[in-house]
Order: C-alpha cells, then sequence, then structure tokens
C-alpha cells in the first residue's frame, strides 16, 4: 500500500512512526529521479487490504491508496 511520498525525510520517518505504533508494518525508501529526492512511504499488514485501507486513511494518510 502506497502511504505517501515525501520530499522531507523527517516527515517520512514521522509517517512510518505514526503507522507502525498503530501496529502497521511500515517503510521508507529513498528514491531519487532527474536529481531530485524523496521517499516512498509504503505498509503491509496482517488485516484484509480493505480493512488496512481503512485504518490507515483512519490515521490521517488519506491519500493512500492501494497498489499491486
Amino acid at each position: 500500500m502506497q502511504i505517501g511520498i515525501f520530499s522531507v525525510e523527517a516527515n517520512a520517518n514521522r509517517a512510518v512512526d505514526t503507522l507502525k505504533k498503530a501496529g502497521v508494518t511500515a517503510s521508507a525508501r529513498k528514491e531519487t529521479t532527474q536529481g531530485k529526492t524523496w521517499w516512498s512511504v509504503t505498509a503491509t499488514g496482517p488485516a484484509p487490504r480493505d480493512a488496512l485501507l481503512a485504518k490507515v486513511k483512519g490515521l490521517g494518510f488519506t491519500d493512500a491508496y492501494l497498489i499491486r
């Protein structure tokens, strides 16, 4: 699940911490394209995907979406 794309590493890490405190497995991955760096935050969990998406959106990550 894609949680968000962040241009500031601290913001990505804060998102990961928030998700982990809620029991969601999350990570941030550094990406660089055309000289610009950003952090992609993704999440997984044991819950059914739709339930996990609802939980993540309930935590305030309203732009989160499922990826295949």
